[in-house]
């Protein structure tokens, strides 16, 4: 569907995250790591929206920033029109965004029951009492695919997939319009990470639910997302339609990072050379950062680099279907 006819349900404005560090104790001199760098998207309705890149390109800060769980230094986070401020009650919007993390044995309470890590939620936003939790978690469970039989277990005594259930089930427990899924499944086997992903389709088609599903792993890209957001050192650097951008992507770091779907280094992180032979890693990514602040966040590792990228920030070129930040993409 076109996203003309769709209704936009959150809108990124600028955003940014920076954090400053001193050298020494007594030197008033900041290093600023710009975690999330000005930054601007929309999501609709219904949407499958993926955010990928390197670990250290800023997917964890920017789901931090929509959750509320960490303060932004600048720019706006729109919520059907309403600026999203988690300060204030009457908005009521903490149970319309909600998260399933990567490692659901850290996310979960352990020395609480299930009925009551699932039913909390609820009864925080006063949609239900204490003398429902019981009742109303089985019919979460039920909708994530566990039986009743888990209610008065605790986490440890699941698998790693059922955690995973049960950290889903807690997101829904509140009713809400979006889910944001960091690398929901990263932390299981394949099989039980299929599974995961089925349900999570599944949900997605019942409740007409709105993912921003943020990853590493573009072969899941393919195949679920609507939308692909690419980010580099705190940047966008491609925002495209996933058919065309599996097709052949526009920015020479997409190029890059599709092409490096396989080609995994030490410790899973993906590693590809700058023109000078230097593999990258998230210290020289922040380097480059820090010392290139004017110009592209890119520019120490593309092969389409020229002296107008060290100085300048890349215009936006974009249209309806697609945005790209480079002065020099390609299949434009």
């Amino acid at each position: 569907m076109d996203d003309n006819k769709k209704q936009e349900v959150l809108n990124i404005s600028n955003l940014s995250k920076y954090y400053f560090s001193y050298s020494s104790l007594f030197n008033v001199r900041k290093n600023i790591i710009r975690a999330v760098d000005n930054i601007s998207f929309k999501v609709y309705e219904g949407d499958i929206f993926s955010i990928i890149g390197e670990t250290g390109c800023g997917k964890s800060t920017l789901s931090k920033l929509i959750l509320g769980l960490t303060n932004k230094t600048s720019g706006e986070i729109l919520y059907k029109g309403d600026i999203l401020n988690y300060n204030l009650k009457k908005l009521n919007l903490r149970k319309k965004i909600q998260i399933v993390f990567q490692d659901p044995y850290y996310s979960l309470n352990p020395k609480k029951k299930i009925y009551k890590i699932v039913s909390l939620p609820a009864i925080k936003n006063k949609m239900i009492k204490k003398k429902d939790a019981l009742h109303y978690s089985i019919q979460m469970l039920k909708k994530v695919g566990l039986d009743e039989n888990y209610v008065f277990k605790f986490p440890h005594e699941l698998s790693g997939g059922q955690r995973q259930r049960i950290s889903i089930a807690r997101s829904l427990s509140v009713n809400p319009e979006i889910l944001v899924l960091d690398e929901p499944v990263s932390a299981l086997d394949v099989s039980v990470s299929a599974q995961i992903l089925n349900l999570l389709l599944d949900l997605h088609e019942k409740d007409n639910l709105t993912y921003i599903f943020i990853t590493h792993d573009l072969r899941l890209v393919r195949h679920l997302a609507d939308k692909v957001c690419v980010m580099y050192g705190g940047k966008i650097m491609e925002i495209s339609p996933v058919d065309r951008f599996f097709k052949g992507p526009a920015h020479p770091y997409s190029k890059v990072l599709l092409e490096s779907i396989l080609a995994y280094g030490p410790k899973n992180i993906l590693q590809f050379a700058d023109a000078d032979g230097n593999i990258n890693n998230i210290n020289h990514i922040n380097a480059g950062i820090q010392k290139n602040n004017r110009g592209c966040v890119y520019y120490n590792l593309c092969s389409r680099r020229q002296d107008k990228c060290m100085n300048n920030e890349p215009e936006l070129k974009e249209n309806e279907d697609y945005r790209i930040n480079c002065f020099f993409p390609y299949n434009l």
